[in-house]
């Protein structure tokens, strides 16, 4: 089965794209009981028996392992995946910084890395290391709920490939759905079939990049367990200001940086609450500066109006993902090989500019997890941590990732810096 790559389509050749999460997992596990569960695991998703194939004329597919009679029959399984688990005694960030900069083998259907980098007879630690195109955040917090149950002891069902269609492409759709926006693909499309420079990149190119922009980068990040009485405290207040913590944050940060910012915010599109693997996210963004003459409440107030007044509008939740693939396929690879500096051209560089593909990044990208909604325990195991690392995508500059797991809730910010 082939599945096209469209609407994620910018995460095929962004060379920061691994999302992680780190868990604790309570409970006398071996070696080999954690191979087993995590082989399982793999095995019951499609997207993970997968491969990303690029064709000739720049089109890009997932091409599945099942076959049309055994989607038919409902004979839904896999003999083997190529996403591995290993044992190594390190520190979870030095994993990260480490592995961040070994592309993932995609042609092979290498979408997942985990690490155990503790275990004792008390219980283990395990960093989860995905390509985005493996999924989003949710995503692999659902891999994970999977993993413990197959730890536990479960049989696991099998889980098909979801993602979010582009929708139809016609000059008429696109008008449509994008609005006065749309002369924008169309007059960047037009100019990219017209550059000298236009091409379909291949995973030699995607090497090329990786081992650019990784010679003089370097992965930080901080992370801080909030204090149980401290989320209380600023939940009170957010209930009494009508809130969401998601807004409290971004104030936060805000008023921290001191100017206008330009932040963005992932949202969650599962319309039918499946817990399906693969790209099924969208997002919204805001532009505002703290008012340091006003309060920070009435701060907060602002920055939670301007994110409601996005969230409640379906066209502008629903914007980012039809005019990403409105552009060439291949444009959207050549901005970010523009990002990763082993490609050139005029009219990438141009988009790359206007998307903030370049130096003016996005100032702050969140992902909110909010309370997790998986299970503390799995019969005789307990995941009693949970930490969640997004990526520095091409267009961001402070990755905020939050999670919460029964009263614990993780804060990270993740970032790129020039070495």
């Amino acid at each position: 089965m082939r599945y096209m790559i469209e609407t994620e389509r910018s995460n095929l050749f962004d060379v920061s794209i691994v999302i992680a999460m780190r868990v604790h997992i309570k409970g006398n596990v071996t070696e080999d009981v954690l191979r087993s569960a995590f082989e399982d695991t793999t095995k019951a998703y499609e997207i993970l028996g997968s491969k990303v194939v690029i064709e000739d004329d720049g089109n890009a597919y997932y091409e599945s392992a099942l076959n049309k009679e055994q989607e038919l029959k409902q004979e839904l399984r896999q003999e083997k995946t190529n996403n591995k688990i290993l044992f190594e005694e390190s520190s979870w960030l030095h994993i990260l910084k480490r592995e961040e900069k070994i592309r993932f083998k995609i042609e092979e259907g290498e979408f997942m890395k985990a690490f155990c980098y503790e275990l004792d007879e008390e219980g283990c630690s395990i960093i989860f290391l995905m390509h985005h195109l493996g999924g989003d955040g949710k995503s692999l917090v659902y891999f994970i709920e999977s993993f413990m149950r197959a730890l536990s002891g479960e049989k696991l069902e099998f889980s098909n490939i979801r993602l979010i269609p582009a929708g139809p492409l016609d000059d008429k759709s696109k008008m449509d759905r994008l609005g006065p926006l749309a002369f924008v693909p169309k007059s960047f499309n037009k100019k990219w079939n017209k550059d000298v420079r236009k091409k379909s990149f291949d995973y030699y190119d995607m090497d090329e990049a990786y081992e650019i922009y990784w010679k003089d980068h370097e992965s930080t990040v901080d992370e801080y367990i909030l204090k149980t009485e401290t989320v209380k405290k600023v939940l009170g207040k957010c209930k009494e200001w009508n809130i969401g913590f998601t807004a409290y944050t971004t104030t936060a940060f805000l008023r921290w940086l001191g100017r206008k910012a330009d932040v963005g915010y992932a949202v969650d599109y599962r319309k039918d609450g499946n817990r399906c693997m693969g790209n099924q996210a969208t997002g919204i963004s805001i532009k505002y500066a703290y008012n340091y003459n006003k309060s920070f409440k009435e701060n907060a107030i602002k920055v939670q109006e301007l994110m409601t007044k996005k969230l409640e509008d379906d066209q502008s939740k629903e914007f980012i993902l039809p005019f990403m693939a409105s552009f060439e396929p291949t444009l959207v690879d050549a901005i970010n090989l523009e990002h990763a500096g082993s490609f050139r051209s005029k009219t990438s560089k141009s988009l790359a500019t206007i998307l903030g593909y370049r130096k003016k990044t996005k100032d702050m990208s969140v992902t909110n997890l909010t309370k997790l909604d998986i299970p503390e325990d799995y019969g005789e195991y307990k995941l009693d941590f949970f930490s969640f690392i997004p990526p520095v995508i091409s267009y961001g500059k402070n990755i905020v990732g939050i999670s919460t797991l029964g009263d614990c809730t993780v804060l990270t910010i993740h970032r790129l810096k020039i070495v």
